[in-house]
């Protein structure tokens, strides 16, 4: 998303990270605001949504190995 000048001020001000911004962007709720805008909102149903899909990720990720055996793109075989 691009900012203006003045929403970057702001955002360097309130401390709010990039990332902060990348995970409003991705899981906020979204409600009409003045003038035709958007708003983009993260409240506590948004972040409990948002730390169960991280468990489950970790869940995931930590039963994830193995190897894939490719060639020009398409698997010839995997294994553990």
């Amino acid at each position: 998303m691009k900012m203006t000048k003045h929403a970057h001020q702001k955002q360097r001000r309130r401390g709010i990270t990039n990332f902060d911004l990348k995970v409003i962007e991705c899981y906020g709720r979204r409600e009409k605001a003045l003038g035709g805008a958007t708003k983009i909102v993260v409240g506590r149903k948004e972040r409990q949504e948002i730390i169960g899909d991280l468990k489950y990720t970790i869940q995931l990720l930590d039963k994830a190995h193995g190897t894939i055996v490719e060639n020009n793109g398409r698997a010839l075989t995997t294994y553990k």
